[in-house]
This record gives C-alpha cells, structure tokens and sequence, in this order.
C-alpha cells in the first residue's frame, strides 16, 4: 500500500480536543515515513507521530495496529509509541522475555552487557526496558543472569 492511497479526509493535524490522554491505547494505521518517524493516523481521525526510535519491529505503509498516546504536545501534536507507556511498558518486556525463554529451551544469550542491537533484534525491546525487565525477573526469583545470559530458574 501507498500514503497516496489512504484517504485523509477530515484527519486532523494539531486537534484543539482529543478524547485520550497519556497512555491510552488507540488503533493506528501507519500512513507514511518521514526523517522522524513513521506518521500515523489515530482513531482514524487525528494524524501522530512514532519516533524512530520508538519503532522496535518492521512496520510498512497501511499497517494497523495498536499504539499508545505518549504525549499531547504544546503545539497540539501527538506522539504515539508502539508499546505501552511506563510500567506497562516493563511489564510487556518481561512477558517478551519469558515467553521467548520458553520458546527457546530456558536460556538466552542475553545480558547486561548484550548491545542493543542485538536485544533489539531478538526482542523487539530497548535495551533499557530489557535490563529494567530482566532486574525485576530477577528479583522475583524466575530468572537467574549470568555472564553468557538469563536462564530460567
């Protein structure tokens, strides 16, 4: 699909009034690429913005999808992040993980020290919230992380 073939009519650029707020989740369809971001349209009524760095899988032009408000800006404009905000977004990750750990045997060649990239391609996650949700798998005493990784208890 093509950004010329999505019907625009009516989708609103810098709303005076949206009924969502922070952290509510809301269907997006993607609409086009630019140097920040992928342009969405929300509720298939207002336009957002995912920042590049807010994209951790492989997206295309007419993708629906959910995403999450991040942020109503001064200007009226509205950020979206494709994954939950906050704690919720830790929550996601740590789900992420164990079901990953299942799928592959109970060990991952994850840690720490693990770059970004590659947490990136093997989850879909920042390395932040990785270390965030591998921290608190860790305390709740599911997983162990060593020097070659994170392994189920």
């Amino acid at each position: 699909m093509r950004s010329s073939e999505i019907d625009t009519t009516g989708i609103e650029e810098a709303p005076e009034n949206v009924e969502f707020s922070q952290g509510d989740k809301v269907d997006i369809l993607v609409y086009k690429f630019t140097d920040l971001g992928a342009t969405v349209i929300i509720d298939d009524k207002y336009f957002g913005l995912v920042y590049e760095n807010d994209i951790y899988k492989e997206i295309t032009v007419g993708d629906r999808m959910k995403g999450y408000i991040k942020k109503i800006r001064e200007d009226n404009k509205i950020d979206v992040s494709l994954r939950k905000i906050g704690y919720g977004r830790i929550e996601d990750a740590k789900e992420k993980i164990l079901a990953r750990l299942k799928a592959k045997g109970g060990s991952l060649p994850l840690n720490d020290d693990s770059s970004p990239e590659k947490i990136k391609k093997a989850l879909q996650i920042s390395k932040g919230s990785f270390k965030k949700a591998i921290g608190g798998l860790y305390k709740e005493k599911i997983i162990d992380i060593t020097s070659k990784g994170i392994k189920l208890k």
